[in-house]
């Protein structure tokens, strides 16, 4: 069996007006052996399968250290779905992640990560959506940065550009 090729990922997080944070990241791959499209004829099988990466991304997770305005987090992966694009050969997941942080109202509030540094193997995008009354005030991140608005940030990381493993927005509200 082929390894499957991750080609890109794609992160939109919506953060709230009560600082809560809604995460779907999506990943897509080549499948040349159709491991993913084999697994949707047995409901038990993909079911294992759903569970397993489940598991295995908030074990990921847990190695970062996500501080929302000086208050470590816990994401939460709430559940993962395999889709498919044009072709069997082209399977996706998505992750639905879900953390909170305290708001203070008014003032500077930041958004915090650190993880492993490393050298991204795929390119992806992260959409960053603030409520309208926030105002993103600066963003630390590896990747080519835009801010649009008062309220949207949007990172963009090349396939083979080494990040730094930190990310802080902060921004005010």
């Amino acid at each position: 069996m082929r390894e499957i090729e991750p080609l890109s990922a794609l992160g939109i997080i919506n953060v709230t007006s009560n600082l809560e944070f809604y995460q779907t990241i999506i990943f897509e791959y080549l499948d040349i052996d159709r491991y993913y499209y084999a697994l949707i004829e047995n409901i038990e099988k993909l079911e294992e399968e759903l569970y397993r990466l489940k598991v295995s991304m908030q074990q990921i997770l847990n190695k970062e250290e996500v501080v929302i305005n000086d208050k470590r987090v816990k994401p939460k992966v709430l559940g993962v779905d395999i889709g498919f694009k044009e072709e069997p050969e082209e399977p996706y997941l998505s992750y639905f992640i879900y953390f909170k942080g305290k708001l203070r109202r008014g003032e500077e509030n930041y958004y915090e990560n650190i993880y492993e540094e490393l050298t991204v193997e795929y390119p992806f995008v992260a959409y960053w959506f603030f409520s309208p009354r926030f105002k993103i005030l600066r963003v630390d991140a590896s990747g080519d940065i835009q801010i649009l608005g008062n309220n949207i940030v949007i990172i963009k990381v090349q396939e083979g550009e080494k990040i730094s493993g930190y990310e802080r927005i902060i921004f005010k509200g």
